[in-house]
């Protein structure tokens, strides 16, 4: 049995589209992190890819339907790779470029080359996008995160042919040119068609499992952006998260949550007064302060730049007032001992989440209003609580 062009361009077609049918479902249903919505973009992209030569096909004056189909050919494969780099967790900027690069370089190229060109217009651009995309991906799967998965392996194999196939079927068009026999039998459109098929099957196989690993490692939305600095201090929204679970824990334990705002708001003035070098040792201190001097089962949290929170949980022997002082003295004693020029006012205040409420960025809020207003009027902590 022979096949046409058409038939088998319907075949592969309609391949890719279930294919991507079948990942976009996975995706929605897993709510699927960066990898995984790269992954899906790269199979729409193949579908757009195979419309477009569809309809090329079927109406050979839309050339632009070549063009577009060939960039979005290229795109499939770089966002395959662009996927993996971000499994990895290394930056995307520089492939966002590359492939924007690539993409624009395939399309312009169809587009100059012409319809007097055929079939083939931007041929050897789309071929050695293809497989220097390709060859970008392998790479990258062999690396990080990708390579400790055994299923990545899959993805090498695929990427490999992918890339194999695309170099030597530039040589062979460069060679013999695109009417030659040899050239029409073994790396036309027909058995173009039956690679893409094969490598579309195995590539949604093994990208499926490569983000099941990947949403199950990431775990619950509620842990995965939890974020800390390089001091061990959460950062805003992670530090309100977190207090939202643990008033939780604390209420089912029989326990209160306080949290103690602390800042100092003559920073900026500093900075004018007396250079910026000595507001950022006075802020380089005070935050080493407050980490340290913080009960030891305390969380730590940003509240903004001059400003941090400590959380600690709480039962009826514990004095919260204590507590504060004892925070508010240390924190004091660091800042003169640094000798600067003038030591900023400190001002901290304390919620407890049984009078604010149970809403960790709430509490937060609140605990911070309270020190700008101690700071303000200069008073020590240790008066109403949340008051």
């Amino acid at each position: 049995m022979v096949l046409d062009v058409l038939s088998l361009q319907i075949a592969a077609s309609l391949v890719i589209l279930v294919s991507a049918i079948m990942y976009l479902l996975d995706t929605l249903m897993l709510k699927d992190g960066l990898p995984g919505r790269l992954w899906a973009t790269a199979f729409l992209s193949a579908v757009f890819s195979a419309v477009c030569y569809l309809v090329w096909i079927t109406a050979p004056d839309a050339f632009v339907a070549l063009a577009l189909g060939n960039g979005a050919f290229v795109a499939a494969t770089a966002l395959i790779w662009a996927g993996c780099v971000a499994f990895n967790s290394r930056s995307l900027r520089g492939p966002v470029v590359t492939i924007s690069v690539g993409v624009l370089v395939v399309v312009v190229s169809t587009l100059v080359e012409g319809a007097s060109a055929g079939d083939w217009a931007g041929a050897v651009p789309l071929f050695l996008g293809n497989g220097v995309f390709a060859i970008l991906g392998a790479i990258e799967t062999r690396r990080g995160a990708v390579r400790r998965r055994w299923s990545a392996a899959g993805l090498t194999v695929v990427l490999c042919v992918e890339a194999v196939w695309f170099v030597v079927r530039t040589a062979v068009l460069l060679a013999l040119g695109p009417q030659d026999p040899i050239f029409l039998s073994y790396f036309g459109t027909s058995a173009s068609s039956l690679l893409t098929m094969t490598l579309v099957v195995a590539a949604v196989v093994v990208t499926s499992v490569l983000r099941t690993s990947e949403s199950t490692l990431r775990g619950s939305p509620q842990t995965r952006h939890l974020v800390v600095d390089d001091q061990g201090i959460l950062l805003r929204d992670s530090f309100g998260a977190m207090l939202t679970i643990l008033v939780a824990r604390a209420e089912r334990a029989g326990e209160d949550l306080c949290v103690i705002g602390i800042r100092v708001d003559d920073l900026k003035r500093v900075a004018t007064a007396f250079g910026p070098e000595e507001a950022e040792d006075l802020a380089r201190v005070f935050r080493a302060s407050v980490r340290r001097h913080a009960p030891t089962m305390a969380l730590v949290g940003v509240t903004d730049a001059t400003g941090l929170s400590v959380a600690l949980a709480t039962n009826a022997t514990t004095d919260v007032r204590r507590v504060a002082r004892g925070l508010h003295e240390r924190v004091v004693a660091d800042l003169t001992a640094l000798a600067t020029s003038v030591v900023p006012v400190v001002g901290v205040g304390v919620v407890l989440a049984s009078v604010e409420g149970a809403a960790g960025p709430h509490l937060v809020d609140r605990a911070d209003a309270e020190a700008s207003r101690a700071a303000a009027a200069g008073e020590q902590p240790g008066g109403v609580i949340g008051a």
